[in-house]
Parts: C-alpha cells; sequence; structure tokens
C-alpha cells in the first residue's frame, strides 16, 4: 500500500474483504472515504508524493536501449575559466545556451561524471541513428558557447580503452540511486559557485581508505513544444477549477416589523319632493355644494340630476365624514463571512509556479530529467544522493521537494545502465498500467523516477565543477583580444606568422607583420620551451626570402649554429646558380672553436682600430680610436691617470703607424696596427713624463697588465689581429656569431660592443656612400637585420660596478641604447630574444615597435610586458597561462594586442 493511501484512510492496513462482508450485511464500512478526497489527490499529483515509495518498491520495468541507436561520447579535458576571478567568467550561462542548443535539435543528453581510480573524468554524451551528426552537433553547441574548452571525441580505435572504462565502471555498478525534485538556485550565491559538482568531482574514500569509483548519470529527454503547452493547458485547467474553491463569501440576514391603525367614519342625508319647475336651481345648488364638500360625491351627481328630471318632483342632500391613523415599525439584519481555503490556495500557487517554469521551458528548453547515481555499496549511493541534495536544493524547492531514492531493484539499475529513465508503474494500481498509457493527471513525463525541469533548472543539475580536481583541467583563457591586424596596402611585404586566437578558439584570419616594419625593432620574450626560436625562424625565413641579409648574434648554447648548418645542406641541394648559393650560404664564427660536428667554421677577427666601411668608402680612423679608447676604458679596471695615459698612448700609437690618422677622411688600408703594439708606446710616454721610477715602473705594470688581458687567449685571437673579418661578410650577407665559447660575461659584452660599434659604422657608411641604399633607408625599407639571443647575457641591465673595476655591461647598455634609437634610419632593423625582459636594458622595452610575448611565469616579467602591450588585466592574466607556440603580439599598426597561435615555418627545422 502507498503512502497516500495511508495517509487518506489513517491507517496502514485497509481491509478491504471485512469492508466487502460489512456492505452484504447492510452494514457500514469499516472505513469511509474522507470527505475532502480532492485535496491529498491534487498534493498526491502537485507535489508528488508518490515518489517517497520508490526506495521500498521493487516492480521496475527493464527498459532497453534501441537498436538502432547508439551513444557517442564526448570527453571535457579542461574547461574555460576567467584569468583572475573565477566568477568573472558566467560559465553557467554558457552552458545553458549549450542545453538549449541541443533542446532545439531535439537531442537525447547524457552527462556522465565518473570517479575512476582517483581521478574525475567528465564526458557529454548523446544519442541518436545518426551518432557521428549528433555527436558533431553536440561539440559545436559546446565549442561556441564555451570558447577555450577542450574536448575529445571518443570515436576511433585510439579511444577504445577509454571507451571501455567506461562502460566496465558503469557495468560493474552494484547498487543505484536517484534524485528527484526541481532544483533551485541560492539567492546569495552569484553564479552558482557554490551550487556546484565539485563535491562529488573532487571524490571521496571509502571506510577502507582507498578512493571510492562511482558515477553520476544524468540522462535528459527533451519534450516538444505540443508536450509543454498541452501540460501547460492541463495545469491552468486545474488551477481554474481549484480556484473556485479557493475562497467563499456567505451571509445570513434577519427581519422583523410590527404596525396598529384606526378608522372613523360618518354619514347623513335629508329628502323631500316638489314639482320639477321649482327644484331644478336648488338641486344643482346642493350637488355642487356636495361636490365641493366631498369630492366623492361626484359620481352621483349626474344619477341625482337624472333621477330628479325624470320625476320632476323628488330631491335628496347627503353628506359624509371619514377619518383614518396607522403606526408600524420595522428591523432588519445582516452578517458576511469569507472563508479561505489555505490548501487550495497553495495548490493553485503551485500550479502558477509550474506554469511559470513550463512557459520558461517554452523559450530555453523543456526536459524530463533522470538524476542517477551508480556505486559500489549502499553507503557511498546514500553519501553522493545526500551531496547531491544539498546542491539542489535553493531558494524555490517547495515547489517539489528534492528526495532521494535508494533501488532495490534489479531492474531500475539495468534500465540506468541502458540510458533509460526509470519508467513508474502506477503505485496504487492493482494492475500493470502499460507504457502506452497514461495514469498521471499531466502526462506521461511525470511517470517516471525523474523531473520535468526547464533548461535552467538542468544546468543545476549538470552544474560543471569549478576547481581543479585530478582529471579535469581549467584554463584560464577567457580573455578577448583584438582580432584584426594592423591594415597594410603592401600585400606583398607581409609575413604570415599564426592565426589569431580568441578566448582560446584560433580563428581563421590570420596575423601579418610586415617585413620593413622590423626596421623598427622587435622583442620576442617568453619562457624557456614556449616557442621564442619558432616565432624568431619564422620571422626570420620571411627576412631571407626577401633577400635581406640576417647577423644572429647568439651569446649561449648553439641552437642557430645547427639551424644555419641544416640551412647551408639545404641551399647546396637547391638547383641554382653558385653565386646565388653563395648569397643564401650562412656564415657561421664560433670564437674557440674550429670545427662544429663536422662543418668547418669561419674565423671571427675584429681588428679595434680598423673602422667599418663599405667597399671603397673613405674612414675616420680618428673617431675609431676614440671610440675605442672609450670602449677599453670602461671596460677595464682603471683608476686614477691610466685612462688618460691610454688614450695619449693610443692616439700616439697610431699616429706613429698611418700616416693620416688625423685626417678627417682616408683610404681603407690593407691592414691595420696591432693592439699589442700599443703597449710600447705607453711606455714610452710613462718614461718622458719624469716619474719617479716607482710609479712609472707601477704604471707600466699595470698598462701591461691590461694590454696582455685583451691581446691572449681567445680574446687575443679576435682582437690582436691585422685585419678584421670582411664587414660586407659580417653585415651585407648571412652570418650567425656565437659566442657560447667565450664564459666571461665581461669579455662578452667587450666582443659584443666591437660588433655593435662596427655595424653602426658601416650602416652610416652605407647610408652615406651608397646612393640606392640610401633611397630605400630613407623609404623605411628595412636594408639588414640583427637578431640577439638570449639578450640577457649582452644586453643585461647594468649593475652599480666599485670605482676602477670597469662595467663592460654599462658600455653595451649606453651604446645599444644610443643605436636603437638612431640606427632605424639606417635601415637596420633589430630583434632582441630574451627569457627574462626585467634583466634587459629599459630601451629593449621601449624603443622597440614589434612586442612578441610568449608564457611568462615570473609576476614582475608579466606586469613589465603588460604595460609595454597596453594589455587590461584579464588580459595580462593570460600570459602565465599561454600555450608553447602562442604569443599576446601588439605593434604600432595595431589597434589593440591580438593573442597568436605561431605556425611552424616549414623551413629546415
Amino acid at each position: 500500500m502507498s503512502s497516500f493511501i495511508k495517509r487518506l484512510f489513517g491507517k496502514d492496513v485497509f481491509d478491504a474483504q471485512g469492508n466487502i462482508d460489512k456492505l452484504k450485511k447492510g452494514q457500514r464500512p469499516i472505513y469511509e472515504l474522507p470527505l475532502d478526497l480532492a485535496n491529498p489527490l491534487i498534493d498526491y499529483m502537485l507535489e508528488r508524493t508518490y515518489l517517497e515509495d520508490v526506495s521500498d518498491r521493487d516492480d521496475f520495468n527493464v527498459e532497453l536501449m534501441p537498436v538502432s541507436e547508439n551513444v557517442g561520447w564526448l570527453k571535457l579535458d579542461r574547461l574555460p575559466v576567467s584569468p583572475l576571478r573565477i566568477d568573472e567568467y558566467d560559465l553557467l550561462s554558457r552552458w545553458q545556451g549549450v542545453l538549449s542548443s541541443l533542446h532545439a535539435w531535439q537531442q537525447k543528453l547524457i552527462f556522465l561524471l565518473q570517479r575512476r581510480n582517483g581521478e574525475t573524468h567528465l564526458y557529454i554524451g548523446v544519442q541518436g541513428t545518426d551518432i557521428k551528426e549528433c555527436m558533431k552537433k553536440c561539440k559545436c553547441a559546446l565549442v561556441s558557447s564555451m570558447p577555450g574548452i577542450d574536448l575529445q571525441q571518443l570515436d576511433g580505435e585510439q579511444n577504445l580503452k577509454e571507451l571501455l572504462s567506461i562502460n566496465n565502471q558503469i557495468t560493474n555498478s552494484r547498487c543505484g540511486g536517484a534524485v528527484t525534485g526541481i532544483p533551485s538556485f541560492r539567492k546569495n550565491t552569484q553564479f552558482g559557485v557554490l551550487q556546484t559538482l565539485d563535491k562529488l568531482a573532487f571524490g571521496f574514500k571509502n571506510t577502507n581508505g582507498v578512493d571510492a569509483n562511482y558515477s553520476l548519470v544524468i540522462i535528459a529527454e527533451p519534450l516538444s513544444d505540443q508536450q509543454i503547452t498541452d501540460t501547460i493547458y492541463k495545469f491552468q485547467q486545474l488551477g481554474s477549477e481549484i480556484h473556485t474553491e479557493v475562497a467563499h463569501h456567505v451571509t445570513e440576514s434577519s427581519s422583523h416589523s410590527y404596525s396598529e391603525g384606526s378608522y372613523t367614519g360618518i354619514n347623513s342625508g335629508v329628502g323631500f319632493g316638489l314639482g320639477q319647475g321649482n327644484l331644478g336651481p336648488l338641486t344643482n345648488m346642493v350637488a355642487g355644494a356636495l361636490l365641493s364638500a366631498n369630492p366623492a360625491a361626484l359620481a352621483a351627481k349626474n344619477t341625482i340630476g337624472a333621477f330628479m328630471h325624470a320625476m320632476g318632483f323628488q330631491g335628496n342632500i347627503g353628506f359624509s365624514r371619514s377619518l383614518s391613523t396607522s403606526n408600524g415599525v420595522s428591523y432588519s439584519q445582516s452578517v458576511a463571512k469569507d472563508y479561505l481555503n489555505k490548501f487550495a490556495q497553495y495548490s493553485e500557487m503551485l500550479t502558477d509556479k509550474h506554469c511559470e517554469r513550463l512557459r520558461s521551458g517554452r523559450d530555453i528548453g523543456f526536459w524530463n530529467a533522470g538524476v542517477y547515481i551508480l556505486a559500489d555499496s549502499q553507503d557511498n549511493v546514500d553519501l553522493l544522493t545526500g551531496m547531491l541534495r544539498s546542491v539542489y536544493s535553493g531558494d524555490y524547492t517547495r515547489v517539489e521537494p528534492i528526495r532521494t531514492h535508494l533501488f532495490k531493484s534489479d531492474s531500475a539499475l539495468e534500465t540506468i545502465k541502458n540510458f533509460n529513465l526509470i519508467p513508474i508503474i502506477n503505485p496504487d494500481a492493482n494492475e500493470y498500467v502499460k507504457d502506452s498509457e497514461e495514469w498521471h493527471m499531466f502526462g506521461k513525463a511525470y511517470q517516471y523516477v525523474s523531473t520535468p525541469v526547464n533548461t535552467e533548472e538542468l544546468s543545476l543539475f549538470t552544474s560543471l565543477p569549478r576547481k581543479d580536481v585530478p582529471g579535469i583541467r581549467f584554463v584560464k583563457n577567457v580573455a578577448r583580444f583584438a582580432n584584426n591586424p594592423g591594415k597594410n596596402d603592401n600585400s606583398t611585404d607581409l609575413v604570415k606568422i599564426g592565426h589569431i586566437v580568441d578566448t582560446g578558439v584560433i580563428q581563421n584570419n590570420q596575423y601579418t607583420i610586415p617585413v620593413n616594419a622590423l626596421v623598427r625593432h622587435a622583442l620576442i620574450v617568453g619562457s624557456t620551451g614556449c616557442g621564442k626560436t619558432t616565432t624568431c625562424k619564422t620571422l626570420i625565413n620571411a627576412v631571407l626570402d626577401k633577400k635581406k641579409p640576417v647577423l644572429i648574434i647568439e651569446p649561449a648554447k648553439d641552437e642557430w649554429v645547427r639551424w644555419a648548418i641544416r640551412q647551408n645542406k639545404e641551399i647546396d641541394k637547391l638547383d641554382i646558380s653558385e653565386e646565388e648559393k653563395t648569397r643564401r650560404r650562412i656564415t657561421i664564427f664560433e670564437p674557440g672553436l674550429s670545427m662544429f660536428e663536422g662543418t668547418r667554421l669561419s674565423s671571427l677577427r675584429l681588428n679595434p682600430f680598423q673602422p667599418a666601411a663599405i667597399a671603397g668608402a673613405p674612414i675616420d680612423m680618428q673617431t675609431r680610436c676614440e671610440k675605442i679608447t672609450a670602449l677599453i676604458n670602461a671596460t677595464l679596471p682603471t683608476g686614477d691617470i691610466l685612462p688618460v695615459i691610454m688614450d695619449e698612448a693610443l692616439y700616439a700609437y697610431l699616429k706613429e703607424k698611418v700616416e693620416d690618422f688625423e685626417e678627417e677622411e682616408m683610404e681603407q688600408l690593407p691592414k691595420y696596427p696591432l693592439l699589442e703594439g700599443a703597449l710600447s708606446v705607453a711606455e714610452r710616454i710613462l718614461k718622458n713624463r719624469g716619474y719617479e721610477q716607482r710609479v712609472t715602473d707601477s704604471f707600466v705594470a699595470a698598462l701591461e697588465t691590461r694590454f696582455k688581458y685583451l691581446t691572449r687567449g681567445k680574446r687575443g685571437k679576435i682582437l690582436n689581429e691585422y685585419i678584421s673579418t670582411s664587414y660586407e661578410k659580417l653585415f651585407s650577407q648571412n652570418c650567425v656569431i656565437n659566442l657560447s665559447k667565450i664564459p666571461n660575461a665581461k669579455d662578452k659584452a667587450l666582443i659584443m660592443s666591437m660588433i655593435l660599434l662596427s655595424l653602426y659604422e658601416y650602416r652610416t657608411s652605407a647610408y652615406s656612400y651608397d646612393e640606392c641604399y640610401r633611397k630605400k633607408a630613407q623609404a623605411n625599407e628595412l636594408m639588414h637585420l640583427t637578431v640577439i639571443e638570449e639578450a640577457h647575457n649582452v644586453l643585461s641591465r647594468p649593475g652599480p660596478a666599485a670605482e676602477g673595476t670597469g662595467n663592460p655591461q654599462q658600455v653595451v647598455a649606453d651604446l645599444f641604447s644610443d643605436m636603437l634609437s638612431e640606427i632605424r634610419s639606417l635601415g637596420e632593423g633589430f630583434m632582441i630574444i630574451d627569457q627574462v625582459p626585467t634583466k634587459l636594458i629599459p630601451d629593449v622595452i621601449k624603443n622597440t615597435n614589434y612586442k612578441i610575448c610568449h608564457r611568462l611565469a615570473a609576476i614582475d616579467d608579466c606586469a613589465v610586458m603588460a604595460q609595454s602591450l597596453a594589455l587590461r588585466d584579464d588580459q595580462k592574466g593570460i600570459i602565465p597561462t599561454l600555450e608553447q607556440g602562442n604569443a599576446i603580439i601588439a605593434g604600432d599598426m595595431d589597434d589593440a594586442a591580438s593573442w597568436v597561435k605561431i605556425t611552424k615555418p616549414s623551413i629546415n627545422l
């Protein structure tokens, strides 16, 4: 017997046979039906109290999966969230958009959260005859409504193991339960952050201390608009009938009256007879008097006159008087009473609430949703259903309370495992009700261990987790960036470096950089392995395709040396002329090595006294001497008068060796004085000063130490040479200079300074004495690109130096800062690559046009780059989460920064 019958009759046992016997004997039955039978019946249907007996029942039928329909699965590997705060990205509304789209397609949904071997797995299942098309639509809905989501379609042999794991856990589950009732949100919980499935996703350990395995299966079948309107009609019809019973108005009245009266009358008359001729006037007079005295005598006038006229001799006079009085008293009373049926009023309110929910379902979708739990023990089922009850209970669950159920029937479990809703046999019928029959007043949708809900309520049933747990990752990629690169009319000048990304979704449009825009310099930063070199190679390949020479300076590692070797091998395979091969080949310099893995390397020579100039152009050796003197004095430890002596010694030395040294312009020499020769001149100058021998010996020893420092070892092989490596080869052809075998940071800075100084002189010479070059440079055309890899090794922010110790980093910093602002006009572009932007000199960040920022982890690095890229706070939060090959890019032609997925170059990687 159901609880409804128990409540209806007041006892647990209803003796049907005893009542029949009583009726046969003409006696009253043991129990009588209550007078108010409608109210419990309405409660039975509206609040679905028949579901309270589900845990005690075992009369369920097995619902089989249709043979023609399969279930396809999409695995949610990663969910998008805001990079700043979780509540700044309304994941719930976006998930509702997915559900609404699926309902529009009348697509059955299976939401599966499995906790398996200590990891949580989240799946979206769809069912239909054309399963591939169903999966395609579902994936489209997820990606469009929740950009940045990471999905895996489980439809190939490579996913067979995953599919078997899903099915095995469901099949091996021995216990099951369900949660029914209408879920609702709490007003004080924004975005449903607390009402999520995080509790279930986090998992728990059983009594043995082992991670419990369980499955949350939510099956949602869409209801058609016709079904929704029919249900609304039934609720409205019931509401109308209930409304007549909500309130009654009764009026009672009573009346009393009393009256009394009296009547008094007087009559008199005189009669006589005379002749007719003599009595006529009198008769008329009397008659007139009577009429005036008593209007009632008017009727008698004519009679009397006629009578007297007929007789001719008789007359009659009459007189009458009457008096009447009456008294009365009356009293009445009425009382009105209003009777309110609170149960009917509440039932009417429920029908209105249900109609409101159903009308919302017509807009965003209405479903018949079953929330089921599968686990390996009843205790786990009870715990999980209790968790869900706390999640689903809200401000309006009173419409239909949240109930938890534990299944004792294997048939119910089999139905869940077949991904079907569990039908209910009419709990108060003696025979099974066929599937085609309806016993519920609102339709078949209410005849399951499920709850008809709209899309908003279903989104709470399936509320996605918000916290990172093993198996489910969250990516902070929900930030909008510019979707269009800057305009450039010269399409042939553009290099496509990748596709634009928006909120983690790769778009079809590509991000382009004009090659000539690199003359205004570029900065590429990012952590190790994030894709800086790939980005750089993409740009370098584009520059090489434009037949622009490239110089790559690599202070550490040998990645670019290997790249150049592979590039040269590919060039040798090309069917082109030797002249073109020579132009394309990359010359490799690595001081300290003559061979690299079987490849012969070129020797780098940099005579400090040799000015850099194009072939045939005059040189200014005196200015070069002054710059080198300042460089050496800043590089080496000096103090007191040593810088002056050094300056005088170098000046005198070159004046002796070079005839036209003091001329502003002179021809280039076949060879130049050696650096070591300046020491003897310095000794002679000191002896001529007249210092004490002790002082002279001290200065000579100091100068000897410094000059020998510059001319021995690897430094000497570079600096102490008669002639420098051809500047045309260094600065007008493709080159790689690797300084990794020079271990001392100060030595690297010194050589770097020599290279930069020579580069600046060479570009100045080309601009001044090559008219064709000058015209192109004046048109802001890129003529040469210098790439500085691992720039912090040579362009690091200089620290304070103790007096007299020398600070070559400061020299390089000052020299490079000056060059950045000036060398652009000479057609030279710089591309600086580094891992830690805060270590670089400020001008590298401030005075470069294109900023390309890959993933950075440090807060200060992110802040510096976000400021230089003019990023918002949410965009700034993307920098630490960028995947490999992704970058934030901004240039002077862009409206705002763009998120770009860099395309791997196809040339020799």
